[in-house]
């Protein structure tokens, strides 16, 4: 399996999102156009009409939620994908697994970034990888950045993945996205 890189992680998301932000204008302008034809039929009381109205933004939010839905399952599974590609082929034998359990529980026990720099400068001289991938796994989850950097230093063929799940990620808090989407997914 090939590794992904920053800038093809970065546009494999404009190309998804973007697809699913022209599906959703597709479907606000197919509601548009109905909602001009219900209202223009002579042939519908005011009553039919409202009930006409209200069950096409029924099915029109329903078409928007559903759009949203598919959107995040695909943004997950590429950041299920980026996870797999950091933590790289991991060997399943008894040893791996109590050797990854053991600095997976030194790693949650480091309480601050000097603790992690100084973990990892310890880790990457002695060649201890499983312990290098447990603190720099803790790093990105805790936001310590100077740790992070250490790590991508340290493990350089993580770090391309490491930059393309931060930028995964990051999506989710970015105000620009967010607005985006509730742009995209608002009702007509």
């Amino acid at each position: 399996m090939a590794k992904s890189t920053p800038a093809g992680v970065e546009r494999e998301m404009e190309r998804l999102l973007g697809s699913f932000k022209e599906r959703a204008a597709a479907v606000k302008d197919a509601h548009r156009a109905t909602r001009q034809k219900i209202q223009n039929d002579p042939m519908l009381s005011a009553l039919a009409k409202q009930n006409h109205l209200a069950k096409l933004d029924d099915e029109t939010r329903g078409k928007l939620a559903t759009l949203r839905a598919e959107q995040d399952a695909k943004v997950s599974g590429i950041r299920t994908r980026l996870e797999r590609e950091l933590a790289g082929n991991q060997p399943t034998d008894a040893s791996s697994v109590l050797l990854r359990r053991d600095a997976a529980d030194r790693a949650r026990r480091i309480a601050d970034e000097a603790d992690a720099l100084s973990v990892l400068a310890d880790a990457a001289r002695s060649g201890d990888d499983t312990l290098a991938d447990a603190v720099g796994y803790r790093a990105r989850h805790a936001g310590w950045v100077d740790a992070l950097d250490a790590y991508k230093a340290a493990r350089p063929e993580a770090a391309d993945s490491a930059v393309a799940l931060a930028f995964v990620e990051g999506l989710a808090s970015d105000p620009g996205q967010n607005l985006a989407n509730q742009i995209a997914y608002s009702a007509p």
